[in-house]
């Protein structure tokens, strides 16, 4: 007859071992699970810049109305071998075709700035879609260019809106330096505003619509102050190559 001992050492060790194998594998599951979780519900983001310890920025200015300031803008970029990046509404575009396409035709960037000038976040995830899609066809139609970004109207937006644009193959567009040109503050305010706020990866806003008379004044002290800082001027999907676009 057989005679069995029990080891105690062997069984201990076995249980340990079991044991830790065990918990390395909830471990993992929480872990995966968790990784799901906060992939599956983090929020989304416009991007108001862009990751960089260089010295570049991205000049852009949105269009909704008038025929006075763009051309003197498109003049003065021109005369200092600057492209930017026009955001444009769709009935803007329209409207005055002559414009966009002069913007394409001197190397500039076309952007989209919507169709109607409202807070998307207010509206349904459909008349979002059709806001964003009707602009985009009025841009094409007048310049053959398919934009593929957009800031949107008063800066708005929420996680419907960018998931909306982002299912539409747009990257929502903002800026991390405002000139405020909109406001009127005055020429010098204007200038200052943007050299003592740019820094690197910086979106620079500015106005090329009517309301913003005091812009084509600002803008060549605005280019000179900004060449002697040492920053260089791209457009923005130039900028999005250099590091990934964030809010902060």
């Amino acid at each position: 007859m057989k005679v069995y001992i029990f080891d105690y050492r062997k069984f201990k060790q076995r249980a340990f071992l079991l044991g830790t194998l065990l918990i390395g594998a909830v471990f993992f599951t929480l872990l995966i699970y968790q990784q799901h979780s906060v992939t599956a519900t983090a929020k989304k983001y416009a991007i108001y810049k862009v990751q960089t310890d260089k010295k570049v920025a991205a000049l852009t200015f949105d269009i909704s109305w008038g025929t006075r300031v763009p051309g003197p803008v498109l003049d003065i970029l021109k005369k200092n071998k600057i492209k930017a990046t026009f955001f444009i509404s769709g009935p803007w575009a329209k409207k005055y075709p002559e414009f966009p396409k002069r913007i394409v035709a001197e190397g500039h960037e076309i952007a989209s700035h919507g169709e109607e000038h409202v807070n998307l976040s207010q509206y349904a995830k459909e008349d979002v879609k059709k806001n964003i899609m009707t602009a985009h066809n009025k841009i094409k139609e007048v310049t053959g260019v398919a934009p593929n970004l957009i800031r949107t109207p008063n800066g708005d937006w929420n996680d419907m809106v960018i998931s909306t644009a982002e299912e539409l193959n747009y990257k929502v567009i903002q800026w991390s330096v405002d000139s405020l040109d909109w406001k009127k503050p005055g020429v010098e305010a204007i200038i200052n505003r943007v050299l003592n706020k740019i820094h690197p990866g910086a979106i620079i806003l500015m106005h090329a619509s009517d309301t913003c008379l005091q812009t084509p004044d600002a803008l060549p002290r605005v280019l000179e102050g900004l060449k002697q800082q040492g920053y260089q001027l791209v457009t923005v999907s130039e900028l999005l190559k250099l590091g990934p676009g964030t809010t902060d």
